[in-house]
């Protein structure tokens, strides 16, 4: 649709083509192709080479422009009627330089009182993939993409109602780019989406390169270690966010959107969860919370007993493990930190290298570094087992925030325990439990409902009831509308 909605103040009589040059100035990518009017006034046509569809400017934009007399050009109704799509006037130099910059082609003639802008895209752009970091079973295999426009298309795609809107805002003092709240209308809380817009608004920075940027500005605890933004790259989870009365903020640049509010176990939910019965959903996420204490507790647990509680260990189970231990001449603790971080950087390698050389070092490098440590005696047989255990519980978390996490807490529950035993175990879990519940999402509680209690919402936390009894929405987004299915509006 054309914007018929310019501005009609002008900030300058007319459009400085000396200053135009002068900021593009050095800018070979920018292509400023000249003609002539009536065959005796000179315009100019600005556009960068690789952003823009070169067949339709010439088709849509040059040859309509240039078959026009003065008279017609003075005439906004004849501009508006050129075949190419989202004309806009503009009357301020800088505005030029911007739409310019933007992707936009801009034809300028110091004549006239304004300049003619429109958008003819022709973008590199990778195709729309699944995810490598967020695999599923049953549902779409598709991920967001770099392209902002793409990443629109495909919300409106899935969510076909004139209600999903978007609110846009530029940031970023030198590279402009558009950051996107999405909401559907009369679900999500319009106070919350306004706060949320307001915040993005106020950031000053550079540039960003990745919408990380955008988590850490408006995270109001920002040296908590857990995430209080979810973060994706998969439609249907922002589909399904969306319809819950959540926020998603997209960014231009980036395949990664934020969700918010959550709470904590918004961050142990996939979609496998409700694309199956209720009973597998269940049994899939009663594994990820075991998965959770396993990634956490584990290395801790065998520090405890090794050190201080060794009379808990049935004797069966400890006659093979002090065999195991006399061969090792390092304490628990060293035993532990060596194979623990020896794993996390695997782990990093693995991520940051090619992905088939990658896999390669992961698999032999687990193998071979696991089987040298303990012929050469420095970990026990038993360590082996459980910090792999511990590694394959912390990859069944579905956010990778939230991996991260327990990663960092998995040492400080180690260190704890190598001090003060069991006691430092259950005193790092309180203080843990206790940061949780004083964390907020966008002023939302982040622990609930565990706290404050809400009765309704345990039909989705730590088991999945079918889908007929989970009629009415999570509380945590303060939606007006609270049952599924319903549309208030309509009902009036």
């Amino acid at each position: 649709m054309r914007n018929r909605n310019h501005n009609r103040q002008k900030t300058s009589s007319n459009i400085n083509l000396e200053y135009i040059n002068e900021k593009l100035q050095d800018c070979p990518d920018i292509i400023a192709k000249r003609v002539c009017i009536e065959n005796q006034k000179e315009a100019f046509f600005f556009f960068i080479d690789a952003l823009t569809d070169k067949n339709l400017i010439q088709r849509d934009f040059i040859n309509p422009i240039v078959m026009m007399s003065l008279e017609q050009l003075f005439n906004e109704i004849n501009i508006y009627n050129l075949p190419c799509n989202d004309t806009t006037l503009l009357y301020d130099s800088e505005k030029v330089v911007e739409s310019i910059l933007s992707g936009n082609s801009v034809f300028i003639c110091d004549i006239l009182p304004f300049a003619i802008s429109c958008t003819l895209p022709d973008i590199e752009k990778r195709g729309i993939a699944e995810p490598i970091t967020e695999k599923n079973v049953r549902g779409p295999h598709e991920g967001f993409v770099e392209y902002l426009g793409t990443n629109l298309s495909i919300l409106r795609r899935k969510i076909k109602n004139n209600r999903l809107k978007f609110k846009t805002v530029t940031l970023g003092v030198q590279t402009r780019q558009k950051v996107v709240v999405a909401y559907i209308e009369g679900i999500a809380n319009i106070a919350i989406v306004n706060s949320l817009f307001n915040k993005i608004s106020e950031i000053e920075i550079d540039g960003l390169p990745a919408i990380g940027y955008v988590e850490q500005s408006l995270t109001p605890h920002p040296h908590s270690l857990f995430p209080q933004f979810l973060s994706t790259e998969r439609p249907d989870r922002a589909m399904a966010a969306l319809l819950e009365g959540r926020i998603v903020v997209l960014q231009d640049g980036t395949p990664v959107v934020l969700i918010a509010p959550v709470n904590f176990m918004s961050f142990f939910q996939a979609l496998d969860d409700y694309s199956t019965l209720w009973i597998h959903g269940s049994f899939l996420r009663i594994i990820r919370l075991v998965a959770l204490v396993v990634a956490i507790l584990l290395p801790s647990l065998y520090i405890a007993v090794t050190s201080f509680h060794y009379y808990a260990v049935p004797l069966d189970l400890l006659i093979p493990l002090a065999e195991s231990r006399a061969r090792v001449p390092f304490p628990p603790i060293v035993e532990v930190l060596i194979l623990e971080v020896t794993v996390e950087m695997i782990r990093e390698a693995a991520i940051r290298l090619p992905t088939y050389i990658g896999t390669a070092i992961s698999v032999v490098a687990g193998l071979i570094i696991g089987e040298a440590a303990v012929q050469a005696g420095i970990v026990s047989d038993l360590l082996i087992v459980i910090v792999a255990a511990t590694a394959v519980a912390s990859y069944v978390i579905p956010s990778y925030d939230m991996s991260l996490t327990i990663r960092i807490l998995r040492f400080c529950f180690i260190l704890a325990s190598s001090v003060f035993g069991i006691i430092g175990i259950v005193v790092c879990t309180a203080l843990t439990f206790a940061h949780l519940v004083t964390l907020e999402s966008l002023g939302q509680p982040y622990f609930q409902p565990l706290v404050p209690v809400t009765g309704r919402d345990f039909k989705d936390t730590f088991f999945r009831l079918p889908l007929k009894i989970m009629n009415k929405r999570d509380k945590t987004t303060r939606t007006k509308n609270k049952t599924r299915s319903r549309d208030d509006d309509r009902k009036k």
